[in-house]
């Protein structure tokens, strides 16, 4: 974990959490995940502004495929090893975050792990379940076990492997059943 963030990170966690409250309305406690390249973050808070609490990991998508992950598809070893430092990147925010708080993300990367599953639509995007993101990591670990690729629409980049695994980790031990997946206007 970060403990001193630059001023363009920071500018881009209050950009993404304030589009978001701004999209998401009628909730108290906020809780937003991006997931980039070299970094992923977690902001957190009620304020319409800014997030009270933020949390910056050196854990991103392509950052951890290049660190971990030496094939395609990753080894059952390479995998274990990426799990272990993403546990412990984010394990001690469980006892930091509120409880009754939901998931957000603006990320077209967890959009497209939503499409290979079973997603709900509301009003503003997707809602992506723990139990399908567990399931669509199930399909990869199959492959990671030998059965081939072309069986499956699963992306075949090591940086989808890191994407669908820290957000596993991230949903899995701080406690969130789903992720809401807002369209970013941006995009």
């Amino acid at each position: 974990m970060r403990t001193i963030i630059s001023s363009e990170i920071q500018e881009a966690i209050n950009n993404t959490y304030c589009t978001i409250r701004q999209k998401v309305t009628d909730i108290d406690v906020l809780t937003v995940l991006h997931i980039g390249g070299e970094y992923s973050f977690i902001a957190h808070g009620t304020d319409t502004v800014k997030p009270e609490k933020l949390w910056v990991f050196d854990i991103g998508a392509d950052k951890t495929a290049r660190d971990f992950f030496k094939h395609f598809p990753p080894t059952p070893a390479e995998i274990e090893n990426a799990i272990q430092v993403v546990e412990d990147e984010v394990m001690p925010l469980h006892r930091l975050l509120m409880a009754t708080s939901d998931l957000y993300t603006l990320d077209e990367s967890i959009q497209d792990i939503a499409r290979l599953t079973v997603f709900s639509e509301v009003q503003q995007g997707l809602t992506l379940a723990r139990t399908d993101v567990e399931q669509v990591f199930n399909r990869l670990a199959a492959i990671i076990s030998g059965r081939p690729a072309s069986q499956d629409v699963l992306p075949t980049t090591n940086s989808f492997a890191a994407t669908l695994l820290i957000l596993r980790e991230v949903m899995h031990h701080l406690g969130f059943m789903n992720i809401t997946v807002l369209e970013n206007a941006e995009s």
